[in-house]
């Protein structure tokens, strides 16, 4: 095991109000809930972040930063892991009919995160794996801070200053503060409500066009998790890499980060450009776009984004042609889209996204 210094992404997911939950209900009960949660979390978590360890009720996990080349992906990551835990918690209590404290009190257990950008190196004793830094130390004393009697949250996700810096985001409706601890200097901290995305998130409207009125259809499988497909079909920097039909370049980003209202650009040359709005943003589920050449609408499309049981991804790529022709020759249109320019560019999408997921793989053994 190398023992050279390496420069990744750590994050834990503590439960909170485990403690309280222990002392008022059954054992027995409590301890199967908590396993399903942190089963949960685990299968989240893996395979785009390695599991340091479990540390009672929290999950301590990690990555080389080459996995989160598009910063967005890491605050997506966390969000659609917390909406998995709270839509688990649901399911839970609707499924059970037991009376017991535990089962009773499934609802008032919630989820933090905490994440942080730095450097470490793993240490290897006999059959023990052990990351060893001062940036470890830090995102474990991070677990102790102010903002909850600050804000009155029971849900946040915590990221640092050299986090956001490092995934060159800049947090709007953040809440900042600043952390102390002994032996460390201050870190700045900006923390996001998860109760109100939560919210935001399932009553958001959703956008999407179903394959009864598409016009074209793609279907391709990338051998990736789907988080590693999602970043390769809606990146711009990695839509370059695949797709030639232009320059593609980030537009407008709302909130400072890609949502509903982002826009991305594509320059056909000094004469055309594209320009694809975002309609419906759902990690790592689907997205949905409007797409305008010189200010005329041309299509609606989402691309969906399917696991399979073997662990890679099944895309769907769906597109409605908004142009004032005859719905014949729209299909038409869309098929030879489809065959000639689209399927293609997806397959490449597919190979480049696998021999760079096997790479990244590489880099952790």
């Amino acid at each position: 095991m190398s023992t050279v210094t390496q420069h990744g992404y750590f994050v834990i997911a503590d439960i909170s109000g485990f403690t309280s939950f222990l002392a008022k209900t059954e054992l027995e009960h409590s301890q199967e809930i908590l396993a399903e949660l942190l089963e949960l979390l685990i299968t989240r978590f893996q395979p785009l972040m390695t599991i340091s360890k479990l540390e009672g009720d929290a999950v301590f996990a990690y990555t080389p930063e080459s996995r989160f080349p598009r910063g967005e992906t890491l605050i997506e990551f966390i969000e659609s892991m917390y909406v998995a835990f709270r839509d688990k918690q649901i399911s839970m209590k609707q499924a059970t009919t037991c009376t017991c404290n535990a089962c009773r009190n499934i609802p008032t257990l919630d989820l933090k995160f905490f994440a942080h950008y730095g450097e470490y190196f793993i240490q290897q004793v006999m059959n023990s794996r052990e990351l060893i830094g001062s940036d470890v130390t830090l995102i474990h004393r991070l677990t102790k801070n102010h903002v909850s009697e600050t804000t009155g949250w029971r849900a946040y996700a915590m990221f640092t200053k050299q986090c956001l810096e490092h995934m060159q985001l800049n947090l709007e409706e953040a809440h900042e503060q600043v952390e102390s601890y002994e032996h460390l200097p201050e870190v700045k901290t900006f923390s996001l409500d998860l109760h109100k995305r939560y919210k935001e998130i399932v009553e958001a409207r959703r956008v999407f066009v179903e394959k009864a009125e598409a016009d074209a259809l793609i279907v391709c499988d990338f051998n990736v998790p789907q988080s590693i497909a999602w970043d390769w079909i809606l990146d711009p920097v990695k839509r370059n890499l695949w797709r030639h039909d232009g320059v593609w370049l980030r537009g407008d980003r709302p909130k400072g980060r890609t949502g509903r209202g982002a826009t991305n650009h594509c320059a056909h040359g000094s004469r055309s450009e594209t320009l694809q709005a975002v309609l419906d943003w759902r990690p790592f589920e689907y997205s949905t776009t409007e797409s305008y050449s010189n200010g005329k609408k041309q299509m609606t499309g989402t691309v969906r984004f399917e696991q399979l049981p073997n662990g890679g991804t099944r895309v769907y790529e769906l597109w409605k042609i908004e142009m004032p022709v005859p719905r014949p020759l729209k299909r038409i249109m869309g098929k030879l889209y489809a065959k000639y320019m689209g399927g293609k560019w997806m397959q490449i999408a597919a190979r480049l996204a696998e021999e760079d997921y096997a790479k990244s793989m590489r880099e952790l053994q």
